[in-house]
């Protein structure tokens, strides 16, 4: 029984993280100040040894509110049409302060950190589905993030890890950097 709820929530994981990327994007996408957080922003890596920039509507989560930070989450997409575009995102959550330093997790539950390289799949001009890669907390993987800066623009750092797709096929990170604005 555990092991079948293990596999549901590793089966579940991609599309919860997708949606919580999407949903810190998108608002940052709806503004219509002028006032564009690709442009300020950059979120690059190399994924198998190529270089691949995810410079297209980088951000992170809204300012935070109190002085504990309980989450970090970053995200960009390789190209202006989000809708077909590859994104990376990391996601950290703590019930302890987050502060500049170094974050890493292999294959356990805690902390909770994760990246996430997705790709949208079409058949023609029909979306057919999501293929992630994930890392971090599912098994074999991990994800080390290094928060190099935390201030009222937002969040810096770098990061690296070992991500796995449902197939099992692996996908090392490598050479990763940011700097997101926070959601305004």
């Amino acid at each position: 029984m555990i092991s079948q709820n293990l596999h549901l929530r590793t089966k579940q994981l991609p599309i919860f993280l997708s949606l919580i990327l999407l949903s810190v994007l998108f608002k940052s996408c709806s503004k219509d100040d002028g006032n564009t957080v690709s442009g300020e922003g950059f979120l690059r890596c190399r994924l198998n040894g190529e270089l691949k920039e995810f410079n297209n509507f980088v951000n992170a989560n809204d300012p935070p509110q109190e002085e504990t930070v309980h989450f970090v989450v970053v995200g960009g997409f390789e190209k202006e049409n989000i809708n077909k575009s590859p994104s990376f995102g990391i996601m950290l959550v703590s019930e302890e302060n987050i502060i500049e330093g170094t974050y890493s997790v292999a294959g356990e539950s805690s902390p909770e950190l994760d990246g996430q390289y997705c790709m949208q799949v079409y058949d023609g001009e029909t979306h057919t589905g999501t293929e992630c890669f994930i890392g971090g907390r599912s098994s074999e993987t991990y994800f080390i993030l290094n928060i190099t800066s935390m201030d009222d623009w937002g969040v810096k750092g770098t990061f690296s890890g070992l991500l796995r797709d449902v197939d099992d096929n692996l996908l090392e990170v490598t050479e990763g950097e940011f700097a997101a604005a926070y959601n305004q």
